[in-house]
C-alpha cells in the first residue's frame, strides 16, 4: 500500500477525530465524563473521596449513575464522573535523568539554574540542553521524553488528573530534538501534544522523534510505532509507523514519506575485551549520512552518551568504561528524515587490564621439557589466572591455574612435544577477573636422538 493511500485511510478513520479532539473547531457538545469500574467492596463515598474534588458530591454521582444503594455497588458497573469534578494532582514532571549540562532558563532566555536528576519540573519551565547533554522527563501518566543535545523546550501544560492516570501534557519544542515514548492515553481528556514553529502533533500512545531546525523552525517527524496526527496551516496528516514528514513554517503539510530501513550491523562479539571498540554496518541505499548513538543505563534509565552524525559506515571508540551499552544506528535521507534503528547490545569488559607476557616469547621454539612462563606486573592485579592449551581457542586445556599470587608472576610446567598457546588474566583484590591477554604460542620440539 502506498504512503498516500495509507494516509487517506488513516484520516478517514475515527482516530484522527480522537487525536484532534482539542483542536479548534472540535469543541465538545456533551459533558465529558471519566468512567470508574466498581471493585468488590467499593462504596460510592469512597470513590468520591478518591477521585472527586468535593467528596460530598457522591450524592450527585448516585443520582447521575442511577445507584439504588451507595453502599452496595455492583462489581464491574461503571460509575461516570464528570471530568470537571475530578481531583487534580500537582502539575509537575520529573527530570528522571540528566546527562551533562542542562539549564533552566528565565523568561528572557538566560540560564538561572542547573537541572539535576530528580528535579521537579513545572508548567512554564523552559529547559535547554548543552552539547553532548540529554534530559529524560517522566510525565504524570508515565510517558517519557528524551530531550537530545542542544535542544530547548517549554513545558506548556502539565495537567494531572490524580489517580485516574489521565494527564494533559503539552510541550513546545523551540529547537533541537526529542524522542517520545507515550503511554496509551486512556480517558476523554488524556492528551500528549507537541508544538513546534512549523507543526502541532497529537498522539494517544506511540513512539516518535522530532527534530526542529534552529534557524527556520522546520520540523522533521519520524514515527517509530503507532500513529501521530499532524496539523499545520489548516492542513492535517496522519503519520503511521515507518513514515515521516517534513513541515516548514507557513506551509501546508505534504504527504508522509516512508523512512529508510535499518542498516545491517556486521557480526561482532557482544563482549568487547580490548579497546578500541569497532563497529561497521552495510551501506544503506538512500542514506546520505548515519546517526550513530550509544546508550548506557544510568540510574535505571537509558542515557545517550554518544550522539554523532557520520558520513561513514563505521564507528570506533578508543575509551569506554567497563559496562553495558547499546549501539543505535540509522540512516538519514536527502530530506534529513532519519530511518529505523539498527541496534546492538554489547558489554565492555577490559579491566582489570591483563599483564604483558614475557617468556617464552611469542612463536618461541625449544627442546626443553620444562618451561617457565613469566609475565609483567599489571595495574590493579593482586593475583593472576593462567591457561595453557593445545589450540588458539583454548578449548583443549593442558593446564589451568585459577589463582597465582601476584608476587610470583611465573609458573613452571613440564610439557610433551607439541605446539601450545598460553595466556594470563588479572584478578583484583576484590576477586574481579579481567579479560585474558592476547595469547602467545610456542613449540616444544622433541629432543634430538643420539
Amino acid at each position: 500500500m502506498s504512503a498516500s493511500s495509507m494516509v487517506k485511510r488513516a484520516i478517514n478513520g475515527s482516530l484522527l477525530a480522537c487525536l484532534l479532539i482539542a483542536a479548534p473547531g472540535h469543541a465538545q457538545k456533551t459533558e465529558q465524563v471519566w468512567g470508574y469500574k466498581v471493585r468488590p467492596g467499593d462504596r460510592l463515598i469512597d470513590i468520591a473521596k478518591s477521585y472527586q474534588k468535593n467528596p460530598d458530591d457522591w450524592k450527585k454521582l448516585q443520582q447521575s449513575n442511577t445507584v439504588p444503594d451507595p453502599k452496595l455497588l455492583q462489581p464491574g458497573k461503571q460509575i461516570n464522573i464528570p471530568v470537571a469534578d475530578l481531583k487534580q494532582g500537582d502539575p509537575f514532571a520529573a527530570a528522571v535523568l540528566v546527562h551533562g549540562e542542562v539549564q533552566r532558563l528565565d523568561k528572557s532566555g538566560q540560564p538561572v539554574a542547573k537541572v539535576v536528576s530528580g528535579d521537579v519540573l513545572k508548567t512554564g519551565d523552559t529547559i535547554q540542553t548543552g552539547a553532548r547533554s540529554t534530559l529524560t522527563v517522566r510525565f504524570a501518566d508515565d510517558s517519557r521524553m528524551l530531550v537530545t543535545e542542544k535542544s530547548k523546550i517549554t513545558l506548556s501544560s502539565l495537567v494531572n488528573y490524580g489517580k485516574t492516570g489521565m494527564a494533559d501534557t503539552k510541550v513546545q519544542v523551540h529547537q533541537g530534538g526529542t524522542d517520545s515514548q507515550v503511554s496509551p492515553q486512556k480517558g476523554p481528556v488524556a492528551r500528549y501534544e507537541i508544538s513546534t514553529p512549523a507543526l502541532n502533533l497529537a498522539v494517544r500512545g506511540t513512539g516518535f522523534r522530532i527534530q526542529v531546525d534552529e534557524g527556520n523552525g522546520a520540523t522533521r517527524t519520524e514515527v517509530v510505532e503507532g500513529l501521530v496526527a499532524g496539523e499545520s496551516q489548516g492542513s492535517q496528516a496522519m503519520i503511521a509507523a515507518g513514515f515521516g514528514i517534513l513541515a516548514e513554517p507557513g506551509k501546508a503539510l505534504g504527504q508522509p514519506t516512508r523512512l529508510l530501513n535499518a542498516p545491517v550491523l556486521s557480526e561482532t562479539s557482544n563482549l568487547v575485551k580490548k579497546l578500541p571498540a569497532r563497529f561497521e554496518w552495510t551501506q544503506l541505499a538512500g542514506a546520505l549520512r548515519y546517526r550513530v548513538q550509544m546508550l548506557a543505563v544510568v540510574q535505571g534509565n537509558d542515557a545517550i552518551i554518544v550522539d554523532e552524525v557520520s558520513d561513514n559506515n563505521k564507528a570506533q571508540w578508543d575509551e569506554l568504561p567497563d559496562g553495558d551499552y547499546r549501539l543505535r544506528v540509522r540512516g538519514i535521507d536527502a530530506s534529513g528524515l532519519e530511518g529505523a534503528n539498527a541496534t546492538k547490545a554489547f558489554t565492555v569488559k577490559t579491566r582489570p587490564e591483563p599483564p604483558e607476557l614475557s617468556l617464552p616469547k611469542n612463536e618461541h621454539r625449544s627442546v626443553d621439557e620444562k618451561v617457565v612462563f613469566r609475565w609483567s606486573v599489571a595495574p590493579q592485579a593482586q593475583d593472576y589466572r593462567f591457561q595453557l592449551a593445545e589450540d588458539a581457542e583454548f578449548k583443549n586445556l593442558v593446564a589451568a591455574v585459577p589463582r597465582i599470587a601476584g608476587s610470583n608472576r611465573a609458573v613452571l610446567f613440564a610439557v610433551p612435544a607439541g605446539q601450545y598457546y598460553w595466556r594470563v588474566a588479572s584478578i583484583t583484590s576484590t576477586g574481579d577477573v579481567g579479560p585474558f591477554s592476547d595469547a602467545f604460542t610456542f613449540t616444544r620440539s622433541a629432543a634430538a636422538t643420539q
